[in-house]
């Protein structure tokens, strides 16, 4: 017979071990492929970016290890309990019982680990999980700090006064006890409170839950349930919650006068029903179930809380409506203060701009014209938009490469449309061919940079600019292919797959042997399968810096229209050149959580410098040319990298002011204007930026002579307009300098409000242009479908103009090829609109002074293509005019066969194709002459197409500069 009790003592095997084996394999498997995968990644970073890449890993791995310790760590070394072991407990019970026996429950309270195991098991937390809680701003912050640097942590204490202190009417207040506390607020506090948020999440939030669950499904099954012991841990776990949220609330961005109440009576309450917890956890052990009394109490003790609390608020609010200014004042102002302060608004320069309407005798129009020559030949006609069109003939019949972007440029008082080429792969590409074709053939583009006049509209040879044509590291765009691949090539290669079977020979990438090349790509395991491969990573230059330098925003999206969510792009960049190689200036602007500063927004912006990106090799040059703390900060941990503060020579007159930080800084600057706090309560003197449709106006780079200046400079512009406004006038408008010594300095030129003179918006200049007749004339000569282009507002002596061009196009498809006309439209008026229409700038601006004066305009000949007919003048003898005026100053005139520089500036331009143009173009000349003194008195002339060209050259640090002036005489 079968005698069961000799299977009972059968040796059986232990399904608990097996089980435990089973479950640390797995997840040592698991481990080992995330991690190899990840090794592998992280090898090649180290080795191809040395202490750069182990400085950002070192910033992770220290912030990981502080907040996972915060968060994770458990400290009752009595209890010794783990969610997690005890869940794997529960599993191993489970599979270890027979088919006869009932799974026996544990309360989670009756778990212990052993005192070795528990220890363990915190540091093992630590490190799985440090990735989690990783913050390399948080990470530098500490290093910093532990330099024996300042952060104004010691300043944190005063913030928990500011609920409970009598706040001033004025912003010093929190200029003393807020402003020397923002570094800390914004780079520890928001880490610290995060970690130890998800701390009281877990081990009191979940813990309690799991302990509740567990204890009641034990007890039932006992049938002894002890209601009591759980609601005493609801208790607390409730408690804990509203105690933390009301902690919180001291390092909230909202404070007031009800703030003190709101944090008293969470605290209190919070605390109340902790107490209420313990309490009834110790009377737990003798009765089962609450009294009605200990139920009453609690719900009366919440109640009165929320009833106290909730009345003073509603008390207060309902007496503030009525005395905001006494009321909410105080802490407006302090609002203003902090805001101010984060967006640098006190140090924004903003001048009365009293605006006056055209004024010019007409006898005195062509002194003007002549006087204002420079600036009226730097007018920025053609769009981007425009531009882009314009340029995509350039790239000739090729479909492997594509625009991934197009920037404005000056170089030499010319402002340049810079489209910037990136290797695309033709949609022709077999599908079985893609993986070879993306790795090995397109893996640069040869077309570099295509180039044209912004006021020409006429393309420029690039190679004067920008000599390195070959990008193996630049932006994608939306075609690109830098930012999904990375190119590779054997090492000791006789051949090129290449595009053009070019060799790269640069310093870019990382040599990696087998089997580590292996591992990164399997294909090579049998294709090279002794063979190192040269890999080259992160070429799109945004996601290269966001691996080397983490602590900055590398995607800005600001909203279109108050309905449009916001559409995130890649901070804009630049291609710059030293005349030799081409480098990308991107801006690293740092965005820092302000949501715990108190009366703060919710980040602010800091620009600390600049990235100089070599578009051969991909080397980054850091440059710090912030003055704050984030950027002392930096500077002070990447100084010994190679981090510097010196900006080279030849990049000022490259280098702009970031239009993220433009836009930015005019957000903060259209409400924080505002230093009243009863004028901001009332809200009548906020700003918008005015809009073009339902799209809001960017802010545009123009070459211009503000009012104050001395000279043209390349400035960044951008109009604002009253909030809620109808009439949609301008208030003023925003300039930032673009000039090393002058970068980011910002004027704010502001109208009266009660001007007499009203100083229209773009919209409205666009509408004075559509009804005015002599346009709707011309409109109707041009050819195809007319597109009007950007309005820029200009200052042309002590006039405000919006000058627009007009395109046309001399195909059915569209496409952008010509100027139209121009339009000059007064933007100063007092009830009368004046629209000037010529050919170039200074045509259009002297028919709308003639225009203004109430005298007959120079006629506009148009033509159905849109170009102007040659005049009756014989060109050469307008040549010979013009070197007329050279010889009588005593400079030779010199023809040579071909004229070549490395680089060519374009400093001034006229217009001789009649003889009352003939005197203007004499003053442009002799200005020309002034600004460009010829060495030896020789000038050179060379004709292009309809224009006469005269050059002065130059050697500026060893480089042949050609600086000339364009005169079209036909």
């Amino acid at each position: 017979m079968w005698d069961t009790y000799s299977e009972d003592k059968a040796p059986r095997a232990d399904i608990g071990r097996i089980v435990r084996f089973g479950i640390l394999g797995a997840m040592g498997i698991v481990i080992f492929l995330v991690a190899s995968n990840q090794m592998v990644n992280l090898s090649l970073n180290l080795a191809e970016f040395g202490d750069v890449y182990g400085k950002t890993l070192y910033y992770s791995i220290v912030s990981g290890m502080v907040l996972a310790a915060v968060a994770l760590v458990r400290v009752n070394a009595l209890s010794r309990h783990s969610i997690v072991w005890y869940g794997f407990n529960l599993i191993i019970s489970y599979v270890r019982r027979s088919d006869f026996e009932a799974p026996k429950a544990l309360r989670y309270s009756d778990f212990h680990m052993r005192p070795i195991s528990f220890a363990l098991w915190q540091a093992t937390k630590i490190v799985l999980l440090a990735p989690l809680f990783a913050n390399m701003g948080f990470g530098m912050a500490i290093a910093y700090v532990a330099d024996g640097n300042d952060m104004g942590l010691s300043s944190v204490w005063a913030i928990f006064g500011l609920p409970f202190a009598e706040v001033p009417s004025d912003g010093s207040f929190a200029q003393e006890n807020v402003v020397p506390a923002i570094p800390a607020l914004a780079l520890v506090v928001p880490a610290i409170i995060g970690a130890i948020g998800v701390r009281l999440l877990l081990y009191i939030g979940l813990s309690g839950a799991v302990s509740v669950v567990t204890q009641y499904m034990t007890d039932s099954a006992e049938r002894k349930p002890k209601f009591l012991s759980y609601i005493s841990t609801v208790e607390i776990i409730v408690g804990a919650a509203i105690f933390w949220a009301g902690f919180t609330i001291f390092f909230s961005s909202i404070i007031d006068f009800n703030t003190k109440y709101l944090i008293t009576g969470a605290l209190a309450l919070g605390g109340a029903f902790i107490a209420f917890g313990l309490l009834d956890r110790r009377r737990a052990r003798i009765m089962i179930y609450p009294t009605r009394r200990h139920i009453y109490l609690r719900l009366l003790v919440a109640v009165a809380v929320f009833a106290v609390v909730g009345s003073t608020v509603l008390i207060n609010s309902s007496i503030a409506e009525a005395r905001k200014v006494e009321w909410r004042g105080p802490y407006i102002a302090q609002e203003i203060a902090v805001n101010r302060h984060i967006a640098e608004l006190d140090q924004i320069d903003v001048v009365n701009y009293d605006v006056k309407p055209p004024a010019v005798a007409p006898e005195n129009i062509p002194q003007l014209v002549s006087d204002n020559r420079q600036t009226l030949s730097n007018i920025r006609l053609w769009d981007q938009d425009a531009a882009r069109l314009k340029l995509t003939p350039e790239l000739g019949q090729r479909n492997d490469i594509v625009f991934a972007d197009t920037d404005m440029l000056r170089f030499g008082g010319t402002m340049y449309w810079t489209g910037t080429t990136a290797p695309k792969l033709p949609a022709s590409v077999d599908q079985n061919a893609r993986w070879f074709n993306q790795h090995l053939v397109y893996t640069h583009t040869d077309a570099g940079f295509k180039m044209l006049e912004a006021d020409t509209g006429n393309p420029v040879d690039e190679e004067g600019f920008f000599p390195q044509e070959r990008i193996y590291y630049g932006e994608s765009g939306d075609e690109g292919l830098f930012s999904n691949n990375w190119s590779a090539y054997p090492v000791g290669r006789q051949t090129s797959t290449e595009l053009n079977q070019v060799f790269y020979n640069g310093t870019g990438g990382i040599d990696v042997a087998p089997p580590m090349s292996w591992m990164f790509e399997p294909n090579f395991m049998l294709s090279y399968s002794d063979t190192p491969i040269h890999i080259m990573r992160y070429k799109d230059i945004h996601d290269r810096m966001d691996l080397l330098y983490p602590y900055f925003a590398y995607d800005f999206g600001f909203g279109t229209s108050e309905s449009a969510a916001p559409v995130l792009r890649g901070v804009d960049v630049l291609p710059v050149t030293d005349g030799t190689s081409t480098y990308w200036l991107m801006p690293m602007i740092a965005a820092l959580d302000t949501s715990h500063v108190p009366w703060g927004s919710p980040f602010m912006l800091k620009l600390v410098g600049y990235a100089l990106i070599d578009t051969y090799n991909g080397n980054v040059q850091v440059i710090v040319t912030g003055q704050d703390k984030f950027s002392d900060m930096f500077y002070q941990q990447y100084e010994e990298l190679g981090a510097t503060r010196e900006v080279p020579e030849w990049l000022d007159q490259q280098i702009r002011y970031p239009e993220e930080m433009f836009i930015w800084k005019i957000a903060k600057f259209n409400r924080y204007h505002v230093e009243n706090p009863q004028t901001f309560i009332e809200a009548r003197q906020f700003y918008d930026i005015p809009q073009d449709g339902a799209t809001d106006i960017p802010p545009y780079y123009i070459i211009t002579k503000p009012q104050g200046f001395e000279d043209n400079s390349f400035v960044g512009f951008q109009s604002l307009e009253l909030s809620g406004s109808t009439t949609k006038n301008l208030v003023g408008y925003m300039i930032a300098g673009n000039d090393l010594e002058t970068l980011g300095d910002m004027t704010f030129y502001s109208v009266p409000l009660d001007s007499t003179t009203k100083l229209i918006g773009p919209s409205a200049a666009r509408e004075a242009l559509e009804k005015d007749q002599e346009y709707k004339n011309i409109k109707t000569l041009l050819q195809g479908t007319p597109r009007v282009g950007e309005n820029i507002l200009y200052r042309i002596g002590d006039q405000e103009v919006y000058f627009i061009p007009v395109y046309t196009s001399n195909t059915s498809g569209g496409v952008v090829s010509q100027m139209g006309t121009i339009a000059a439209v007064g933007a100063a008026v007092t009830g009368t609109f004046h629209v000037g229409l010529g050919d170039d700038p200074v045509q259009a601006f002297e028919n709308y002074l003639l225009k203004a004066a109430g005298e007959e305009t120079t006629e506009v000949p148009v033509t159905p293509g849109g170009t102007t007919p040659d005049p009756d003048l014989d060109a050469e003898g307008r040549m010979e005019a013009l070197e007329k005026v050279f010889t009588d100053a005593g400079i030779n005139v010199v023809r040579p066969t071909a004229i070549s520089t490395p680089l060519e500036f374009r400093d001034a331009q006229a217009a001789f194709k009649s003889e009352t143009d003939f005197a203007a173009a004499q003053a442009a000349i002799t200005q020309f002459l002034e600004d460009n003194p010829p060495e030896g008195d020789t000038v050179y002339e060379w004709r292009e197409e309809n224009r006469v060209n005269f050059g002065v050259l130059r050697a500026v640090g060893g480089i042949i500069e050609n600086h000339y002036i364009s005169v079209e005489i036909s």
